[in-house]
């Protein structure tokens, strides 16, 4: 790997990708706090549908995949598709990484090219083109910022299950950070002010990127990128990691409800009242990204206990135990949720539940798939991680419609289902996909 410059027994190019992680994460989450309040509350009401560029043809391709939808229901399934495209698009991000311009320079790209979609989602008459261009910018930013990560280590280097914690640390600093202010700023003063606040955020990202750039590995020629070729044995790991990304799939259709539809319950079933202060909903957002904050201390002791026993999770047990975690937190959000407005406190014990299913499931999978994805394709597969979360996403907006029609704790028990049986099926199946990946 050569000589580089450390920073508290890490490269200091660690540093730079963790900044830039907090910096785009607090705008992309600052956006995902506002969006579907942002078009259930004022964008998608009848008195502003005007001066939404193209809402009439997108209501109409909507409606004809879907059925017709209340206006609120097409807030929900756009807010599902725009998280969707958000983690589909690092597959096409990763690929150009890995083949084309390499993780540094595509950083750099997919930063600009987030800005200026945000700065169209400011604007009505642009709104719906520019969540695709954000979209896409930020979902290529985020894969690329994870192979950059691990281009910093070698593959048997002891820190990297480390770096990504650090990194998975800035993301969430940044996740709390974008909803408690630049929601709060949207919600009680103005919506475009907070959206252009966002904007701010990934343009530091871009700029933070550029001034760190030497501090990162050379992205290799691309000669070199494009004579990387799969090797025997490749096709078996790339099915096992396949099958450990549809399980997934199935944790991530109840949290990316916690983005999409959980906002609006939040408006109508929670009391947000706190010493005589009425709490944002997009403060919500915020305490999902500083639960897992406050977590990691607790559950880092945890496993440093079990292992000097000996007993501490494999990755792949960690991953099934964060998804029965999962559906244990949707099991309590449901029974919280009955005729009476729900206390505030109640979603506390929700959030931190999630969270530390969030801790054992999400960064064991990025590190997993970073360590055993063949070396051809390091980008592509961890895109592949993120297109887990695309299949929830997706899946979660369509839900979304069944908010309005379903008892509100039946619609809860649903989600709950899900993780559920991701956590069964990882159970029946982690023997063979551990021998399949060589995981001890």
């Amino acid at each position: 790997m050569g000589e580089q410059r450390q920073i508290a027994g890490h490269p200091a190019g660690l540093t730079i990708v963790t900044i830039a992680e907090a910096l785009q994460a607090a705008g992309i989450y600052g956006v995902q706090a506002l969006l579907i309040l942002y078009m259930a509350n004022f964008l998608f009401t009848p008195d502003q549908l005007a001066s939404v560029g193209g809402f009439g043809a997108w209501r109409d391709l909507l409606e004809s995949l879907f059925g017709p939808m209340s206006l609120q229901a097409l807030a929900t399934q756009t807010m599902g598709l725009y998280l969707g495209l958000f983690f589909l698009t690092p597959l096409l991000g990763g690929w150009i990484g890995d083949r084309h311009w390499g993780p540094r320079l595509t950083c750099i790209i997919a930063a600009v090219l987030a800005t200026a979609g945000m700065v169209m989602v400011v604007i009505p008459a642009t709104f719906l083109p520019g969540l695709l261009v954000a979209a896409f910018g930020a979902g290529a930013l985020r894969c690329n910022l994870n192979a950059q990560t691990g281009h910093l280590y070698a593959r048997d280097d002891g820190r990297r299950d480390a770096a990504f914690s650090i990194l998975a640390g800035g993301l969430n600093t940044g996740a709390f950070l974008g909803p408690l202010l630049l929601g709060m700023l949207g919600e009680r003063v103005n919506w475009q002010y907070g959206l252009a606040a966002a904007c701010g955020c990934m343009a530091l990202a871009a700029i933070v990127l550029l001034i760190g750039n030497g501090l990162m590995p050379p992205d290799t020629p691309p000669e070199t990128r494009k004579a990387a070729r799969l090797q025997p044995g490749d096709g078996r790991i790339i099915a096992a990691l396949v099958g450990v990304m549809l399980i997934s799939s199935l944790f991530w259709l109840a949290q990316s409800q916690v983005w999409n539809v959980y906002a609006l319950w939040g408006r109508d079933h929670l009391d947000r009242m706190l010493w005589g202060f009425e709490v944002p909903v997009t403060w919500l957002q915020a305490f999902d990204s500083l639960a897992p904050i406050l977590a990691v201390p607790p559950v880092l002791a945890l496993w440093k206990r079990q292992a000097a026993r000996g007993r501490e999770p494999k990755e792949l047990g960690k991953i099934g135990i964060g998804m029965a975690l999962m559906g244990i937190a949707f099991l309590w959000l449901a029974a919280g949720s009955g005729a009476d407005k729900t206390p505030i406190l109640w979603v506390v014990a929700f959030h931190l539940v999630l969270n530390i299913g969030w801790l054992y499931q999400v960064p064991t999978v990025n590190a997993l798939f970073s360590r055993t994805a063949p070396v051809a394709i390091t980008g592509v597969m961890l895109g592949a991680v993120s297109f887990s979360v695309f299949i929830g996403s997706t899946l979660s907006g369509w839900l979304g419609r069944f908010y309005e029609t379903m008892d509100v704790q039946a619609f809860w028990l649903l989600h709950a289902a899900f993780p559920l049986a991701g956590a069964a099926v990882m159970s029946a199946v982690r023997g063979r996909l551990a021998r399949v990946l060589n995981l001890t």
